[in-house]
């Protein structure tokens, strides 16, 4: 079985997208599939030191880096669309991750020129929210190229059931496959005690749709009230224009003594946060899925979720956490209550940790994505 990931960037800054393909990429080439990852250079303004066009082996895995051909966040490479219309047809399946980018115009194409079978994987960009930013913009694109591209898809990849209804809605519901992503194993969670301030963290891109100022001005809340003492860490990266706008506005409410703006975790140093936390936030206005929180449950650590996080109902059926309205005094008080009743927080984290084990495995994951692959692979391309 050769499968063939497209994705328009891998850079971390991209946060969950680039996360959880090397992790699906990773998952089944352990599974003995042949797994090539196509993608660019893009590391949003600059570029990811590596080399353009060859092999690189990362975990058995081949990456192929193709450079930009113009800066900008559609993040056009021409020489990514050669090479996938010369190469798509050595596969026996294409995985496209993202619409309204380049890299999904020539991965769609090229496989079905080759008369090879795409998975195509939205990332959450026909949900209601997604669609109202740019929509002047990305209604047309979406009648006139992306419908094309979902019409001929033989699956349509939903991380959860929410992402799920919303590809419905819109009328592309009868090729939709629900498979969620994961989270890496965590060491077994230790119980966090009282004592101190509450240390709330957040984990993911510095990005609007994210919820920040929301969490900002709940801290700001609680920090009015003095009942409930909390620090912050703002752990992610983005525009270095937004990170300047969030950090201003932690000034001018009062509380950039609280708050830690991080910048990007990876490896060790997210684990040690991770370890370090008392609660999970993410007020985001729209995730499919939030591998964030995810990852946070597998920490043992409870989690605060908006209603528009993909996996806030499975989070609050498991007495994972609490989920809110993207709503500053919401926020604030969800909080509230992990602070003064750390009992039922301490609970509230082992159900997390129990939910992820059973939920959120990348193993699962993967042996569900090489099924679907091999029940999608024409006979005689792979499908063993």
């Amino acid at each position: 079985m050769r499968v063939l990931h497209v994705i328009p960037a891998t850079a971390p800054r991209y946060g969950g997208p680039s996360v959880a393909v090397h992790a699906m990429a990773k998952g089944v080439r352990a599974l003995g599939a042949e797994v090539t990852v196509a993608t660019t250079d893009a590391d949003g303004p600059g570029r990811l030191p590596v080399p353009h066009g060859r092999p690189v082996d990362t975990d058995g895995v081949e990456y192929r880096y193709f450079p930009r051909s113009l800066p900008g966040e559609w993040k056009l490479s021409l020489p990514l669309g050669r090479w996938l219309h010369a190469e798509a047809g050595r596969f026996d399946v294409v995985h496209v991750h993202a619409l309204f980018s380049y890299a999904t115009i020539p991965g769609c194409r090229a496989a079905l020129r080759h008369a090879v079978p795409y998975v195509l994987r939205p990332l959450g960009t026909l949900d209601p929210w997604s669609l109202a930013q740019g929509r002047a913009r990305k209604r047309p694109y979406l009648a006139l190229v992306e419908g094309t591209h979902l019409r001929g898809a033989a699956a349509i990849h939903a991380t959860s059931e929410a992402e799920a209804e919303g590809i419905a809605a819109l009328g592309f519901g009868a090729r939709v496959r629900v498979i969620p992503l994961g989270a890496e194993p965590a060491p077994a969670p230790r119980r966090r005690g009282g004592g101190g301030p509450l240390r709330v963290l957040f984990l993911g891109r510095l990005h609007a749709k994210k919820g920040l100022p929301l969490l900002l001005d709940a801290v700001a809340e609680l920090a009015r009230e003095g009942r409930a003492q909390v620090e912050l860490v703002v752990a992610g990266d983005g525009e270095p224009a937004y990170r300047r706008e969030l950090e201003a506005r932690a000034h001018a409410l009062g509380i950039a003594g609280r708050v830690r703006f991080a910048g990007h975790l990876g490896g060790s140093a997210k684990a040690d946060a991770l370890a370090a936390a008392d609660l999970f936030v993410l007020p985001s206005y729209q995730e499919n899925f939030g591998i964030a929180a995810a990852e946070a449950m597998a920490a043992g650590l409870p989690v605060v979720l908006s209603d528009r996080v993909g996996i806030a109902k499975q989070a609050a059926a498991a007495g994972a956490g609490t989920v809110v309205a993207c709503d500053a005094g919401a926020v604030a008080a969800a909080i509230r209550r992990a602070v003064l009743d750390p009992e039922a927080r301490l609970r509230a984290g082992e159900c997390a940790a129990r939910l992820a084990r059973g939920a959120f495995a990348w193993e699962h994951t993967s042996l569900r994505l090489l099924e679907l692959y091999r029940e999608l692979a024409a006979p005689g391309r792979g499908g063993g």
